[in-house]
């Protein structure tokens, strides 16, 4: 059987740029303000609207498919903002969650325990779905420590541009499953909610603010990323990884 064209195209929606799956596509869609539905990997029609939204406000051509220079945009939009608009074309101030409505899933631990599928802002820089677990249905809820939340802000807030951490390949909460898929540590911090692995443009920089920002946790230099963890245990562990 001849695969149409139609799908033909589909398939190649999202391979013009092999940096970003459907799902970071997603994801960084999610985090600007568009909504692209359930964040599943699907090119769905939920997605394509949003996809076409953006590049609408973008000023580039509203096609809905995510080539190249919209996921080079996304990005952009991520770093540095979107392109100013007149007031009456900005979204409303409710158009995004606030950081109060995700403390309704604050717990006594000091923990978010946030359901999967579920998506609140943590903080000003920071959307759950950045940091939830991504393994496939492995867990039914993901474990952000708030003090880690505060600590991905104060780190973000100096270094001024984006900072990505899911969205980027990279994990937040990681629950024993996917903890062993990827082959980490028993006493992983991320299994409790407690470490990110922030990617950037700059990583030299976010070491530097990051030895700064981190008195009692554990700091570690891989390749592509720097993974960032707290605890109180009134020191820090650093180490290289691969």
């Amino acid at each position: 059987m001849i695969p149409s064209m139609h799908w033909m195209q589909r398939r190649r929606r999202y391979k013009e740029v092999d940096q970003l799956s459907v799902l970071q596509v997603q994801c960084l869609l999610a985090y600007l303000g568009y909504d692209p539905g359930k964040i599943d990997g699907l090119d769905g029609a939920n997605t394509q609207r949003a996809v076409k939204a953006f590049q609408a406000d973008f000023g580039i051509t509203a096609d809905g498919i995510a080539g190249e220079a919209t996921q080079k945009a996304l990005r952009h939009a991520v770093a540095y903002g979107m392109p100013e608009r007149d007031a009456e074309d900005a979204p409303a101030a409710g158009d995004k969650p606030s950081p109060v409505e995700a403390e309704k899933y604050l717990q006594a631990d000091g923990c978010y325990h946030i359901p999967r599928g579920v998506d609140v802002r943590l903080s000003k820089n920071l959307m759950a779905h950045e940091v939830h677990c991504q393994g496939k249905g492995c867990c039914q809820e993901s474990i952000i420590s708030k003090r880690m939340v505060e600590t991905y802000q104060a780190i973000r807030d100096e270094y001024g541009e984006a900072i990505e951490i899911a969205t980027a390949g990279g994990s937040g909460y990681r629950c024993e499953t996917h903890n062993r898929e990827v082959g980490g540590a028993s006493g992983s911090l991320h299994k409790v909610g407690c470490a990110f692995d922030m990617h950037c443009r700059d990583k030299a920089k976010l070491l530097r603010i990051v030895e700064r920002k981190i008195a009692d946790g554990e700091i570690g230099v891989y390749s592509t990323f720097i993974h960032v963890g707290v605890w109180n245990r009134g020191f820090v562990n650093r180490f290289n990884g691969k």
